[in-house]
């Protein structure tokens, strides 16, 4: 009898101060009165005493009604607590990025029990790229608005992002010595530098790997290319292989672009361009790089088959004398200038907007 009484004093104890609580689980409501209340109390109390055989204070289900039945409604009153008094927060509730960026929301909560779930109303303009119990990290992938939304039991919240259209540059060793912070100050988020060129040894940019250690210094979104000369299935390949030579072991944050651009190729009939830029970008893409490809907009559309590269890889197409609406809707990347000024950088630079990294 004096086990007896301490247990009834515990589920006593854990019904008293939580029998103020709106919802509970229906199962507690032992007399079945609609209520969580010390009438409840009363009923099991004299349940017990009685030895009665209620198959309902099996709260548990393990065919005995004992001490387990005691730590089953502990348990459960504390998980309901827990829950019904839950509050997140999130550090920032709107956000304007750029396409490339990747960022991170901050989350607050006093429940360290129950899962936290993120979800996003548009993962090609905001991509959910990892999660923990304090944080989601959000990558920006196209132009748009989309809301990520944060819940926890029955509280949830949400943050805007606004992403907007990058502002690029594509450098290779020509542009000489640059100072990349102030680069990133200028307004530029994004650089594709040139990996190197060709099939043969020794054609590694000269200016790659400093440029490459240097954005990344500055907090800049990083891409690459690789200049081609292929004129055969073959010579991609080599230059699959010279490529991952130079990037192998590299981060990026853009994609690894094929630059196809020789006179050469153009008079190539339009399959065998079309599977001299597949070549590489599969082959590249099979290490583990997300790829794309550049060219001239009147190479693109007259010696290749750009709607089927443009299914499988990102379309960065050279157009200054066009604006963005006037090129095909395919285009990702648009090179709207060959002779632009930016701050860090002394000789006439590249000029790029960012639109979409998805393919």
């Amino acid at each position: 009898m004096k086990i007896k009484n301490i247990i009834i004093g515990v589920i006593t104890s854990i019904v008293l101060i939580n029998c103020g609580m709106s919802v509970l689980a229906k199962g507690f409501d032992i007399n079945a009165d609609n209520k969580i209340d010390v009438n409840d109390v009363t009923y099991l109390q004299n349940a017990l005493s009685d030895f009665a055989e209620d198959t309902k204070l099996d709260l548990n289900n393990d065919g005995r009604i004992d001490v387990n039945d005691v730590s089953f409604l502990q348990i459960e009153i504390s998980n309901q607590s827990v829950e019904n008094n839950t509050q997140i927060s999130i550090s920032t509730k709107e956000y304007c990025k750029n396409v490339g960026d990747t960022f991170t929301i901050s989350v607050d909560t006093n429940n360290n029990v129950n899962e936290i779930t993120y979800s996003s109303s548009d993962s090609s303009v905001a991509k959910i790229v990892a999660t923990d119990k304090h944080s989601v990290k959000i990558k920006a992938n196209k132009v748009g608005n989309a809301t990520v939304t944060v819940k926890q039991c029955r509280e949830t919240v949400t943050a805007k992002i606004k992403v907007e259209k990058a502002r690029c540059v594509d450098l290779s060793e020509w542009n000489g010595d640059i100072d990349f912070n102030k680069v990133k100050k200028s307004g530029v988020t994004c650089v594709i530098l040139r990996a190197g060129y060709g099939k043969d040894d020794n054609q590694e940019d000269n200016k790659f790997n400093e440029y490459y250690r240097q954005a990344k210094n500055a907090g800049l979104n990083v891409g690459a290319y690789w200049y081609s000369y292929a004129t055969t299935i073959d010579a991609a390949k080599a230059e699959v292989r010279n490529c991952m030579k130079t990037i192998r072991g590299k981060e990026f944050d853009l994609q690894v672009f094929l630059d196809v651009e020789e006179y050469r190729q153009a008079v190539l009939p339009r399959r065998t361009l079309t599977d001299i830029i597949s070549t590489f970008c599969d082959g590249i893409k099979g290490y583990g790089f997300d790829v794309g490809m550049y060219s001239a907009k009147s190479m693109l559309v007259d010696s290749a088959y750009p709607d089927e590269l443009a299914s499988k890889y990102l379309i960065w197409m050279a157009a200054p004398n066009n604006s963005y609406n006037e090129l095909p809707s395919f285009v990702d990347i648009h090179q709207y200038s060959w002779t632009g000024n930016v701050d860090g950088i002394s000789e006439k630079v590249d000029m790029n907007y960012i639109y979409n990294l998805n393919y």
